[in-house]
């Protein structure tokens, strides 16, 4: 044979051999879905297999649907719809996951005095924002209190087999202040006992985020201007993490408007009424996304001062809220080490 005819074919087999292991490996994919009412990404940085990536696939749905069929309260199967719909105080046994997060929440109820609480259920409704409401509008005061008897941090335990327990049969859970972040965190956990090192998982806005992006820079997680216009897609700053969990609560996106006042879907555990404030957002910074995200919605109850206060006394925890004074304008207020921690930029005039 002719060696230029070799060599065209050594080329051809090279070309066809460079297209097989491109069109193998995936640079930086993003894996999407939907869960828990919201969406999730997981992104990462390097190169995957296509049958890595459909590996992950099938297993980050397959935990997402696990933690749904548990705890979410819209699914009237789910573990806690049939715990909300047991009567008398007899122990419920329970996966050992939704026990863990029950007890987180119990644990953050206690430290927060009440401004955490994970049995609102029944006032959820009340108001309109649960699984079981109605029309969204403002309760009467006897309706509130009426439903108040019912709900308390106190009135759920987990007894020493791990089973959940309650004090009467109309008090409910609600776990939708920190299943989103327990969420991420077990999606966390699988990417990091696979060996991963370097990815972003979010849900719902809710973020948790190892090593560096594409860029071999900090991963960059936008923090919303606080505003419930639809059409504007702006940031107020930008955290740059390499390691660590993200989460903020807000009163812009899930609201009650009634007589010119916006009613947040946050409720004051200790009024049973919507959070009315100057605190329009506030975003928490911890190791773990379930303390974040439970820890986020207690500091939007609590308020900057009170809640600042809180914070400086926990370890590897920062905070930044959101203030909206009375003309509208937005200003920052700052837990002592959440801009060294988080590299944070504040971006105020960034519009898309």
């Amino acid at each position: 044979m002719p060696r230029k005819k070799i060599i065209q074919m050594i080329l051809g087999l090279a070309l066809v051999l460079a297209f097989s292991v491109k069109s193998f490996f995936v640079k930086n994919p993003i894996l999407t879905g939907s869960t828990m009412g919201a969406s999730y990404s997981v992104t990462f940085k390097g190169y995957l297999t296509r049958n890595a990536i459909y590996t992950l696939s099938r297993q980050i749905e397959a935990e997402l649907m696990e933690i749904n069929r548990q705890m979410s309260t819209w699914d009237p199967e789910s573990e806690i719809s049939h715990f909300n719909r047991s009567e008398g105080s007899d122990p419920f046994p329970t996966s050992a996951s939704f026990a863990a997060v029950v007890r987180r929440a119990l644990e953050l109820s206690k430290t927060t005095g009440g401004a955490f609480d994970p049995t609102l259920q029944p006032l959820l409704n009340l108001w309109g924002f649960g699984s079981e409401g109605e029309e969204r509008k403002v309760p009467s005061d006897a309706d509130i209190a009426r439903i108040k008897s019912s709900t308390g941090w106190d009135q759920i335990w987990i007894d020493s087999s791990g089973a959940l327990r309650k004090a009467t049969p109309d008090v409910q859970l609600a776990l939708g202040a920190i299943a989103k972040g327990y969420g991420v965190d077990a999606l966390s956990q699988l990417l990091d006992e696979a060996g991963y090192t370097d990815w972003f998982v979010e849900i719902g806005g809710e973020v948790v985020v190892r090593g560096t992006n594409p860029d071999d820079v900090p991963w960059r997680i936008g923090i919303q201007y606080p505003t419930s216009n639809p059409m504007m897609n702006r940031l107020q700053g930008i955290v740059n993490l390499t390691e660590g969990a993200v989460a903020t609560s807000g009163d812009y996106r899930n609201y009650l408007l009634q007589d010119d006042t916006l009613y947040s879907h946050i409720l004051d555990p200790r009024s049973g009424r919507a959070v009315l404030s100057d605190t329009a957002s506030v975003t928490v910074v911890a190791p773990l996304c379930m303390d974040a995200d439970g820890m986020s919605t207690a500091l939007f109850v609590m308020g900057a001062t009170e809640g600042l206060a809180w914070v400086e006394t926990l370890p590897e925890v920062e905070a930044l809220f959101l203030i909206r004074s009375a003309d509208g304008e937005i200003s920052e207020k700052f837990s002592s080490g959440f801009e060294a921690t988080t590299r944070y930029v504040s971006e105020p005039s960034t519009d898309n």
